[in-house]
């Protein structure tokens, strides 16, 4: 949601001001990926792999019977698995996938996704519902598409 307010004074005052203010996206909802591809546990390092591949996204979510968020995996987990274990292929996403991770919510301000993102040094969030299941994912990728949109408006304003 963007939204562009305009408020000048009156020519004919002593001074003129022009206050130009743009307003992006507040929340992680405006910018996160509302469908996403999950897996769960058990589902083998190949699944994970060959989804990636054939989708082409870094990110799957890993959840349990009732949607709950219970892991994450990605490229790079990939990538690290092969380098520690050449057997890794034969291992299930459980063994795998980084669990426990930070989530957020749709209502969480776009500033503290980014100030996760940036001091756990991880590229996604899963966003989750109130009940703990997950409705969405907010990726580096999305933050940069929203902060390229609110540049644009910027600099149109500026013309």
């Amino acid at each position: 949601m963007y939204q562009n307010l305009n408020s000048k004074t009156s020519p004919s005052s002593e001074t003129s001001h022009e206050i130009s203010l743009v307003i992006g996206p507040t929340e992680v909802a405006d910018v996160m990926t509302g469908k996403v591809v999950t897996l769960s546990p058990h589902h083998s390092f190949n699944d994970a792999a060959n989804l990636m591949n054939d989708r082409y996204f870094r990110h799957c979510v890993v959840v349990d019977n009732q949607s709950k968020v219970v892991g994450v995996i990605s490229d790079r987990d990939i990538l690290r698995a092969l380098a520690r274990n050449p057997n890794s292929r034969s291992k299930s996403l459980d063994q795998i996938m980084t669990p426990n991770p930070i989530t957020v919510k749709r209502r969480t301000p776009i500033i503290d996704a980014v100030s996760k993102i940036l001091a756990k040094r991880i590229n996604c969030l899963p966003v989750v519902e109130d009940d703990g299941s997950v409705c969405g994912i907010v990726t580096s990728t999305d933050l940069l598409k929203s902060y390229q949109q609110v540049l644009e408006l910027v600099q149109k304003q500026g013309r």
